[in-house]
């Protein structure tokens, strides 16, 4: 399972949506990220828009879930 699909994965398993998911990480990196950003990640690999989804986007958005679930 490439980071794409473990990203889609997460936003589907815990019910959080592309612009959640760019918060959440806004919030936990103190870096910009938009719901742009979000869909090029997510978007069909062979689509001009799309682009490869990093290890910390994954990494961070798993360590907000868990955060949040703590609350």
């Amino acid at each position: 399972m490439d980071n794409r699909e473990k990203f889609k994965a997460l936003l589907e398993q815990y019910n959080i949506s592309q612009a959640r998911s760019a918060e959440l990480l806004c919030i936990h990196t103190q870096r910009p990220c938009s719901v742009r950003t979000i869909r090029s990640w997510l978007n069909d690999p062979n689509k001009p828009s799309s682009r490869p989804c990093p290890d910390w986007a994954v990494t961070v958005l798993e360590e907000a879930i868990v955060k949040g679930k703590k609350l």
